[in-house]
């Protein structure tokens, strides 16, 4: 069937209307040809908003309403990773230097006379027996620039340790070369050490904490003030 000439495309936006006479609607004024028509309605154009894309580094595109967040900025991102490693080295440290303090004697570095803390300019004390002493009695023999050494009577001995605070203490026995005590003690704290056999050494990695050497259940002299970091050897004879 053949399309009449004045059939409207069906994709057309615009309703048409024949002014071609009818009986119902007499011809009037100017003469119109059959082919005529008139735009009775139109459906608005709808504005579209402009759009734009933001091209991601890994190639992707990002549009305005998408779900999908933008990545922060490089120099916050930097920020953050730097603090977060700094965060996770000091509590590494935290961590060594609360159960395992030996390992950062290489990085220590402590200056000025035995006994001496950094910083601090007072000598700490340290008691012998007067002029009357005996051989049965805690005595030095030496100081070095960091050490101590004292004789005692015979062994075993008894270290007795009194914390005035929390302090990483060692003691070590010379002649096995095991700690007898590897430890840190918190402040306040009486710790007693026996040396069976032969000489050993007591190492104090806080200042403040006090000494006594004690002999067959009696003591027989003691070290006022341990130094921070200061080797106190004790020698029994024939050592």
């Amino acid at each position: 069937m053949a399309e009449r000439p004045d059939a409207a495309p069906a994709t057309s936006r615009t309703a048409v209307t024949s002014l071609e006479p009818s009986k119902q609607w007499p011809a009037t004024g100017a003469a119109e040809t059959r082919g005529a028509t008139a735009i009775t309605a139109e459906i608005p154009a709808v504005p579209v908003a402009p759009s734009y894309g933001v091209l991601l580094p890994d190639g992707s595109i990002w549009y305005p309403g998408s779900k999908r967040k933008l990545p922060a900025p490089a120099a916050l991102r930097i920020t953050v990773w730097v603090l977060a490693l700094l965060v996770a080295i000091t509590g590494a440290g935290l961590i060594v230097e609360h159960y395992h303090p030996s390992w950062l004697d290489p990085v220590r570095h402590v200056v000025g006379p035995p006994g001496v803390l950094p910083g601090n300019t007072t000598t700490p004390t340290t008691t012998h027996p007067g002029s009357g002493q005996t051989s049965d009695k805690l005595v030095q023999t030496g100081s070095g620039p960091n050490s101590v050494t004292y004789s005692v009577p015979a062994a075993p001995y008894v270290l007795e340790i009194k914390t005035t605070q929390r302090c990483y203490i060692q003691v070590k026995s010379i002649s096995t070369g095991s700690y007898l005590l590897d430890d840190t003690l918190a402040g306040g704290v009486l710790q007693q050490v026996t040396v069976p056999t032969g000489a050993a050494t007591i190492e104090a990695y806080a200042g403040g904490s006090s000494l006594t050497v004690d002999l067959d259940g009696k003591q027989i002299g003691d070290v006022g003030t341990l130094g921070y970091a200061v080797v106190y050897r004790f020698n029994p004879p024939g050592q």
